[in-house]
């Protein structure tokens, strides 16, 4: 993505595509059975024991509901900024409004979007700030739709 940015012209960017670098991702250590959460095994955020267990607390199945914990990337770092500077309502909130000719019709639907947020790890993941040196990124192994 940085290189898409760096080299805005096509000729540029092309001649580029053969000069990426792997980047090595880290293995998550936090599995379904871990049962305590240590700085060790968050390897892409620096936190303190008492800052891992005030993210814990935050957590509706504490431990057993966190899949991965990590830094916020920058864009999420100006998500956050935008939303704290808000005095009312949040900028990156949207609300709507949806009806149903029955009951069986808003199942299904609501259904399908547990499924969605299921499979896609952004959309069970909560930012966690207060209280800790730097802001976290939380993915919840579940998260169900209220």
């Amino acid at each position: 993505m940085r290189t898409l940015f760096a080299r805005p012209v096509l000729a540029d960017l092309a001649a580029s595509l053969g000069s990426h670098h792997e980047v090595a991702v880290p293995a998550n250590l936090i599995t379904e059975h871990s049962t305590a959460i240590t700085p060790q095994m968050l390897p892409l955020i620096e936190l303190a024991q008492p800052e891992i267990d005030r993210i814990v607390a935050t957590v509706p199945g504490g431990v057993g509901n966190i899949q991965d914990i990590y830094g916020l990337s920058p864009l999420q770092d100006g998500i956050l900024f935008h939303h704290l500077l808000a005095s009312r309502g949040d900028p990156y909130l949207l609300v709507s409004q949806m009806a149903f000719a029955d009951r069986g019709l808003l199942e299904r639907y609501l259904g399908a979007v547990q499924q969605v947020v299921d499979r896609h790890d952004i959309l069970r993941t909560a930012f966690v700030w207060e209280g800790l040196s730097s802001p976290a990124q939380v993915v919840w192994r579940r998260a169900p739709l209220q």
